[in-house]
């Protein structure tokens, strides 16, 4: 199969008008492949949602409110509501080309194992450099860009701004984690959790997506729950080792304490026992095909 239907989830929070570009460059740079957008909205307060329902009323744009559940709940309801066999799960704030789709589509359809594509991230406002693919810096697991390479390549992670993923094997592996908190490493999770259950990431670097890089979110982000994301991911999935170095690496920040009992109270060590059971790849292997240095 070289195509397959294809919904673009987009959550959103006072994206303003970067949120109705998005939307108009997804309708007219995505082909035949595009089914619907759907647009999830976790509780905007500007008045994003209604310029775009003025300016979209012929088009297959859906809008989803939800009522501030955060960036992994937000991409879950609207992969409740989409139709496509292919989810594509786009920030508000990207510009996508011509021609952007269809290497990601070939990339996903090449492989029955490959489950999630990501393609190459340039910054709208040069000069940030592009990447395609993440990795880990060290056991802090502060993430590092992944060059661009020659051709499509397995990759350990991709960045959440674009995920490309085979709609049943989204549901099958229950989605993103909703035990996550607004925002934060919930893109890299999904990939780690692919990987373990059995299924492949890669890098299409012949899709090239913009991304708006910015130092500050339009809502309220904790920093105790972004230390909180990374801590509930090691104790997931890490052996005891590593989630030993990452305890030690992320003890000198603030707000470890409360951030540790939460993650001791809250059902995150029964998410540990239940991956135990059922993945089929170990830890190990995965750290050691990619060399990540945790």
């Amino acid at each position: 199969m070289a195509d397959g239907l294809v919904s673009v989830i987009i959550p959103t929070l006072n994206e303003g008008i970067n949120l109705v570009d998005t939307v108009e460059f997804v309708l007219q740079n995505s082909g035949d492949s595009l089914l619907e957008v759907i647009v999830v909205d976790d509780g905007s307060t500007d008045d994003s949602i209604s310029i775009l329902k003025h300016r979209f009323t012929q088009a297959p744009v859906i809008v989803k409110p939800t009522g501030g559940i955060g960036v992994p709940g937000a991409r879950n309801a609207g992969a409740a509501e989409a139709s496509g066999e292919v989810l594509v799960f786009l920030d508000a704030h990207c510009f996508v080309p011509e021609n952007w789709l269809q290497p990601l589509l070939a990339a996903l359809w090449a492989d029955p194992k490959i489950a999630l594509v990501g393609p190459t991230f340039a910054g709208i406002d040069p000069p940030h450099p592009s990447g395609c693919g993440n990795t880990w810096k060290d056991a802090t697991l502060d993430r590092v860009w992944l060059p661009p390479q020659a051709q499509v390549s397995y990759v350990p992670f991709h960045g959440g701004a674009c995920h490309v993923v085979r709609a049943n094997v989204f549901r099958a592996v229950n989605g993103y984690d909703t035990g996550m908190t607004r925002w934060g490493s919930q893109d890299l999770e999904l990939c780690l959790r692919l990987w373990l259950m059995g299924y492949d990431v890669v890098a299409q670097p012949h899709s090239v997506v913009f991304h708006l890089f910015r130092r500050r979110h339009p809502y309220p982000v904790n920093g105790w729950d972004v230390l909180y994301n990374k801590l509930r991911m090691a104790i997931v999935h890490f052996d005891e080792a590593r989630l030993q170095r990452v305890i030690r690496a992320l003890l000198p920040y603030q707000g470890i304490e409360q951030v540790l009992a939460r993650a001791m109270v809250d059902g995150t060590w029964v998410c540990r026992e239940r991956m135990l059971r059922e993945r089929v790849r170990d830890i190990d292997w995965l750290f050691g095909r990619f060399n990540i240095p945790v």
